[in-house]
C-alpha cells in the first residue's frame, strides 16, 4: 500500500488550485527532508521545511511557537505546523512535549532516532536499540548511505507505508500496555505525521 492519497487531490492539483500548506521543523537536515519530499509527491499538500540549523527538541518546539504566533498576526501562511525530532540523549524531552501540546503544535517523536521509522518499512524492531545500531542497520538494509536515503530505498519507502505504520502502532501499544510512555525505545510516531498530511489533503478537497 502506498502513502495515503485521494483521487480528488490529484484532480485539484491538475486544476492548479491552492493546496493546503504545512510547515515542518525537523531535527535532521538531510534524511528527514528527503523522506518528506517522497511524501509530497504522493499527497496534495505543500510542505514547507524550516531550513535553519537544527536544535534540540525544546528549541524546535519554541521556534515552531514563534512561527505560530507570526502566523496568527499576519495573513496565515500555513495551515498546520509540526516538529519531527528524536529522543536520543536529548534533554527536556518531557518539557518539549508539554509545551508543544499546550501550544497546539503537532509532534512526531522517534526513539532513538528517525532511522527507526525507515527500518520499520522493512522489518520489525522490537528490542531496545541505540542510535548507532539503528543507523548501521539502515545502512545494511541499503536505506541510507551516509548522505541520505538511497535511490533504491525511495520506491520501497513509498509503497510500504501501511506495514511501517502497523509495526509502529504495535510498538506504541506494547509500551502503553507495559505502563510505559508510548514513545519509549523503540518507537516512532512519524505515521501520525503522514496520516495528518492525508487528512489535511482531504480537507483541501472540500
Amino acid at each position: 500500500m502506498k502513502y495515503p492519497s485521494k483521487s480528488r487531490s490529484r484532480q485539484l492539483a491538475q486544476k492548479q488550485l491552492p493546496r493546503r500548506v504545512i510547515r515542518v521543523l525537523t531535527e535532521g537536515k538531510v534524511t528527514e527532508p528527503e523522506y518528506i519530499k517522497i511524501l509530497e509527491r504522493n499527497i496534495n499538500v505543500r510542505i514547507e521545511i524550516d531550513r535553519r540549523d537544527a536544535g534540540v527538541p525544546l528549541t524546535l518546539v519554541r521556534r515552531a511557537r514563534e512561527y505560530q504566533l507570526m502566523n496568527k498576526k499576519r495573513n496565515p501562511s500555513f495551515d498546520e505546523i509540526w516538529c519531527i525530532f528524536d529522543v536520543d540523549e536529548h534533554p527536556n524531552i518531557d518539557q518539549a512535549i508539554h509545551e508543544a501540546r499546550d501550544s497546539g503544535i503537532n509532534i512526531a517523536i522517534s526513539n532513538p532516532c528517525f532511522e527507526l521509522w525507515l527500518v520499520l518499512h522493512y522489518q520489525n524492531q522490537n528490542r531496545y536499540i541505540d542510535r548507532q545500531e539503528i543507523q548501521s542497520l539502515a545502512k545494511r538494509l541499503d536505506i541510507t548511505d551516509g548522505k541520505g536515503i538511497t535511490p533504491k530505498a525511495r520506491e520501497h519507502l513509498s509503497t510500504t507505508y501501511s506495514e511501517a505504520k502497523r509495526r509502529a502502532e504495535n510498538l506504541e501499544k506494547r509500551h502503553i500496555g507495559n505502563g510505559s510512555k508510548g514513545w519509549e525505545n523503540p518507537s516512532s510516531q512519524v505515521w501520525r505525521f503522514v496520516d495528518g498530511l492525508a487528512l489535511l489533503a482531504e480537507v483541501g478537497d472540500g
